[in-house]
């Protein structure tokens, strides 16, 4: 994704230095957010949450955590706001004997930075999106790299670099001018930033099954990697997919197919069987001896919780999504557990354009509900289970024209090839945008802090007669210049 779209509306950064960023670059954004504004000591860091419970007589939600002393506190909240993320549970491999590795062992997701790899043999297993940020950068160092690869992987620029950044998609820096240009002219960064993101949104229909843009995509695709592969073209025939373009993840992948072609890469094929003290065994009996194994295996994608979260009744929803199905309502909520809300729940759009923009509108959402919630005497809201599952209907029934689900083993299936596509909201982002723009309140079941709805009316006063400052008079206004508030 172009490092541009990596970033808030409220918070633009004109500093990029290249228009694909690595995960150092991001993180110092989202670290210049939380400076900027002020939000540091609002974190608790090391902290692990134990349990979650909602209070069904105080209406609050009860949060127990541990400090890093080891010590157990009790919280106590009106809202509760899942800010996980997806790709947060990483995996190790099934594989016999990885326990009796005497090597370095490490998992792309839990990287050991003090562990230096020069001069090193290295294995990687996996050809997905954290093994193609990977390999490349260990190749120039190690003395080799063995690359275990069972299947493909669509590995392409999809063709937005390729207008910003020509053929290829190179991963060009930014030069001083361009960044000098960008801060000094707000107007042509936004343009730019505008142009970015209308050639994401516009690929949208490049994840609908059987479309023209679908085919061009897979002809594109098909076409660049057997060019970076032409030194080693029998890796072509691995590599490339027989699966839609977006099955699973795309990747722009710069250098990756390139570093696989070096003279110190050997890409292995044949399953592995098991791993011992001196490295993997593949199924032909051949053992690879290295000094460190690279598991680059994904992620748990179950959004399961991991601890017990309760809500009201007793609602245990780590039974309910055990022993059902995985669904809750628009991403956002889940029946049964009054205001509780999720960045990036079931049925989001995670695989479609960058995911700052859409936590920044999904937030939006939140303040609009809590907002709503507190100016009228509402103490609790939860989705009805009724729509909850009318929803899901309509998501399951659009989701077979997607990519997404054809026949591919990917993270938004949790790594099946024939599951349920869990994760992913099969429309695109602006339509994710256009579903939630207001929260639907006739969804929900509603909770008011007393008998009577319309207590919040109070004594007869408007806030603007009892608070000073206010106009007064703001329905009387010239039509010609501005317009009447509703």
């Amino acid at each position: 994704m172009p490092s541009h779209a990596y970033q808030f509306s409220y918070h633009p950064n004109p500093n990029w230095s290249h228009f694909y960023s690595g995960s150092p670059e991001i993180c110092d954004y989202m670290n210049s957010v939380v400076d900027t504004y002020g939000l540091r000591d609002q974190f608790k860091l090391a902290h692990e949450v134990v349990s979650a419970q909602w209070d069904d007589s105080a209406r609050e939600w009860v949060v127990k955590v541990k400090g890093p002393d080891g010590v157990e506190v009790e919280d106590r909240a009106d809202f509760l706001i899942n800010g996980s993320g997806i790709l947060n549970k990483w995996k190790w491999p099934d594989i016999d004997g990885i326990e009796s590795f005497k090597g370095k062992l490490m998992h792309t997701a839990a990287w050991d930075q003090s562990y230096d790899f020069k001069g090193k043999k290295v294995a990687c297993i996996g050809v997905g999106s954290s093994a193609v940020q990977t390999v490349p950068q260990l190749v120039p160092i190690v003395e080799h790299m063995t690359c275990f690869i069972r299947s493909g992987a669509w590995i392409t620029a999809g063709g937005i670099g390729d207008k910003f950044v020509g053929p290829g998609a190179p991963n060009v820096p930014y030069t001083e001018e361009q960044k000098k240009r960008f801060t000094e002219d707000p107007a042509e960064f936004l343009k730019y930033r505008k142009a970015i993101e209308d050639e994401i949104n516009i690929r949208y229909r490049m994840y609908l099954k059987d479309t023209p843009m679908q085919a061009k995509a897979k002809e594109m695709a098909t076409a660049s990697m057997a060019a970076k592969l032409a030194k080693k073209p029998e890796l072509a025939n691995l590599l490339t997919p027989k699966f839609a373009v977006g099955c699973r993840r795309i990747t722009p992948g710069n250098g990756f197919l390139e570093s696989l072609c070096e003279d110190n890469v050997t890409v292995v094929s044949n399953p592995i069987e098991r791993i011992t003290e001196r490295g993997v065994v593949t199924k032909d009996g051949t053992e690879h001896e290295v000094d460190a194994i690279v598991c680059a295996t994904g992620f748990d994608v179950s959004l399961l919780p991991r601890f017990p979260f309760i809500g009201r009744n007793g609602a245990d929803l780590k039974k309910r999504w055990t022993e059902g199905p995985t669904e809750g309502y628009m991403s956002l909520m889940v029946p049964d557990y009054p205001n509780y809300f999720w960045f990036l729940g079931p049925a989001a759009p995670v695989a479609h354009g960058s995911l700052t923009q859409t936590l920044e509108w999904t937030s939006q959402w939140m303040i609009k509900a809590m907002t709503k919630m507190q100016a009228e005497g509402i103490k609790s809201i939860s989705p009805k289970a009724d729509v909850t599952r009318k929803f899901n209907i309509h998501r399951n029934a659009l989701m077979p024209i997607t990519a997404w689900s054809t026949d591919c083993s990917s993270w938004y299936k949790n790594g099946k090839k024939d599951g349920p596509v869990i994760a992913i909201h099969p429309g695109s982002k602006l339509h994710f945008f256009d579903m939630t723009r207001n929260p639907r309140f006739e969804d929900m079941e509603i909770d008011y802090d007393t008998d009577n709805m319309f207590a919040y009316l109070g004594n007869g006063y408007s806030r603007l007669e009892v608070e000073s400052g206010h106009d007064m008079s703001y329905f009387v206004t010239d039509p010609h210049t501005v317009p009447l508030p509703w």
